[in-house]
């Protein structure tokens, strides 16, 4: 029998051998198992080259998957990688849903598939046998034997080769079904982008490129209060929506992913720059922002957004992008901000805080200090501002602004406020005692964080019946901005107050925002306008006219109102003319220790005289 070539093993061993070594393949490795198998069967069964093929019903085409030997030269595009079935000669089209082994010789082999064969590898005519990989009632694929020659085949060799068919298809089939749980696993179900496992394996193959790696840190705005106000199921819409229109606006080649929540990661492609990376951010936030309509609620949010750029570890690049949004985040949002020395200085200000705040707190480390307010017209103390300090071993004494937001976003700040408010109970009671006054305010700044907490205002009562002091002695002080992002939890906690007697101001008033209808519904006492509006009265005439308007508010509501930050005897004698006769800021005192204002308290010093 002309051609006939004897192989090397016994048909049997040949097949167990192959099989027992497709047992270990999976789907990080059954290229190469592949290869390694259609090696040996070229060698056994004489060939000149054995090649495995993939049906994609996907895209309805052969997937060309391993070939042995390799072709010394193959065309790009190469007419054998991709053949889809509507544009297929016979023989392709045949293994579309081929069952039965198929034995092509070359004088029955159509004229285009000749073509075909000898564009791609040069041999003009062969012999080829087709197994078909059959599994699940459908045909996967093909198992091809070519001979640059005729060659007959026996029933035992062909039974062989259907068995190697058979191990095939499972294997595909094996293999597959671990791609899709992969798949599965690096998706996030809400939104079909790549999750967090998925961006870590993405980011350990950049890590072996070698080349710059940019990524971005996409934080979603003020998400929870969507979720408080529409719902969760809503909140979830709208994270798919920002997803979606992510995904379409990117570049080809950039990738995108959901961390969880409302968190998402850009990674860029190919080498990019740090403009590439701000530019890239700027249209993020810019996509982000725009309107959409959720249910029946049209809704916009914005992005706090964190670039890293450059050539260190994937993974670390992802943490700087990460501490350059939450530098954005906690500078009010709704910006892009690169990674730098200087954010790393932050972010290690950052870290030791959480870190070392707590045990700062249990074992009171923290000092008070106090800043008097005053009757302008008398220049008489009338209530006193406790003011938080601590002096860090290494770091010198750290005010509220640099640790009381990360004890907010740590979760300390209860703990925080407990200890604040403890602290300024027992030096006003000993001011009390020392001077005789029981008409001096004791003021302290609350964080929505603290007062968020259940039975706050129980908590502050039982703490004031412990020191023995009038609840109307007491006020508790919230920044503006606090109280509007959130009106109707703060609303229940500042009504629970005011029944028990304690008394509330909204500090920084002006910057925030408020409306007047939230004005009117919060039970708020004392309304505090901010130093930005009272450091160029006696100059700034339209600095003027809207402290008036807030004067005018305050007395229409019924409320008291101090003015911050008063800096200047020409800024304290334009509030008396228009009517506000209480103040703080520097002009009058500037914060001072327990011990100072203690001597100013007995003494009855006047802080201020603006005749």
């Amino acid at each position: 029998m002309e051609g006939r070539t004897s192989v090397r093993r016994p048909l049997n061993t040949l097949v167990s051998e192959l099989a027992t070594r497709l047992l270990g393949a999976d789907s990080a490795n059954v290229i190469e198992a592949y290869r390694a198998l259609l090696r040996d069967l070229s060698t056994d069964f004489g060939m000149d080259t054995c090649f495995l093929r993939h049906n994609d019903e996907r895209i309805d085409a052969s997937i060309l998957v391993a070939e042995w030997p390799p072709r010394p030269v193959v065309p790009d595009p190469d007419p054998l990688g991709v053949v889809y079935f509507d544009r297929a000669d016979p023989v392709f089209a045949r293994s579309r849903s081929q069952t039965e082994v198929e034995i092509y010789r070359p004088s029955d082999q159509p004229e285009n598939y000749r073509d075909r064969v000898k564009d791609a590898s040069g041999v003009p005519a062969t012999t080829m046998v087709a197994v078909p990989l059959v599994g699940d009632g459908r045909t996967l694929g093909v198992l091809g034997f070519v001979r640059f020659a005729d060659r007959e085949w026996t029933a035992e060799e062909l039974e062989a080769v259907t068995a190697v068919g058979a191990m095939l298809a499972q294997v595909q089939r094996r293999v597959a079904a671990e791609n899709e749980l992969r798949h599965t696993a690096m998706i996030d179900e809400l939104t079909g982008l790549m999750n967090r496992h998925g961006l870590t394996e993405l980011l350990d193959g950049r890590a072996a490129d070698g080349t710059a790696v940019g990524v971005l840190f996409v934080d979603i705005d003020r998400l929870a209060a969507l979720n408080d106000f529409l719902g969760h199921r809503m909140g979830d819409e709208f994270l798919r929506t920002v997803a979606d229109r992510i995904r379409r606006r990117l570049p080809d080649g950039d990738v995108v992913a959901r961390l969880g929540g409302d968190e998402f990661v850009v990674v860029l492609g190919g080498a990019p720059t740090a403009e590439d990376g701000a530019e890239r951010a700027e249209m993020v936030r810019s996509v982000v922002a725009e309107p959409m309509v959720v249910g029946d609620d049209r809704v916009t949010r914005t992005a706090s957004i964190g670039v890293a750029v450059g050539t260190a570890d994937p993974s670390e690049m992802l943490r700087r992008a990460d501490q350059a949004a939450l530098h954005v985040k906690s500078s009010g949002g709704n910006g892009v901000v690169l990674y730098s020395d200087e954010i790393a200085a932050t972010n290690d200000l950052r870290t030791d805080v959480e870190l070392t705040l707590g045990h700062a707190i249990s074992h009171d480390r923290l000092v008070l200090h106090f800043q008097p307010e005053v009757d302008l017209r008398s220049g008489e103390i009338t209530a006193v501002e406790a003011l938080v300090r601590w002096p860090h071993p290494t770091r010198g004494m750290l005010g509220p602004d640099v640790f009381v937001p990360i004890a907010d976003a740590a979760n300390l700040a209860p703990e925080l406020g407990r200890w604040v408010i403890d602290a300024a109970c027992r030096a006003y009671v000993s001011w009390r005692d020392a001077t005789g006054r029981t008409d001096l305010v004791l003021r302290v700044n609350i964080s929505p964080v603290h007062l968020a907490v259940r039975d706050f205002a129980q908590e502050v009562a039982d703490v004031l019946r412990t020191h023995g002091i009038d609840p109307a002695c007491f006020c508790l002080e919230l920044s503006e901005v606090a109280v509007v992002d959130s009106v109707a939890r703060s609303g229940a906690a500042l009504t629970s107050l005011r029944d028990k007697g304690i008394r509330t101001a909204i500090d920084h008033f002006g910057v925030g925002y408020s409306s007047l209808l939230h004005l009117k519904r919060l039970p708020l006492d004392v309304l505090k306008i901010d130093r930005h509006f009272t450091d160029g009265l006696g100059v700034d005439g339209d600095d003027r006219a809207l402290v008036s308007v807030m004067i005018g508010l305050a007395r229409s509501l019924r409320l008291d109102v101090v003015a911050n930050g008063v800096e200047t005897s020409a800024a304290a004698r334009t509030l008396v003319e228009l009517g506000c006769h209480r103040a703080q800021g520097h002009a009058i005192c500037p914060p001072v220790d327990e011990p100072t204002l203690r001597s100013l308290l007995v003494d009855g010093t006047r802080l201020l005289d603006v005749s």
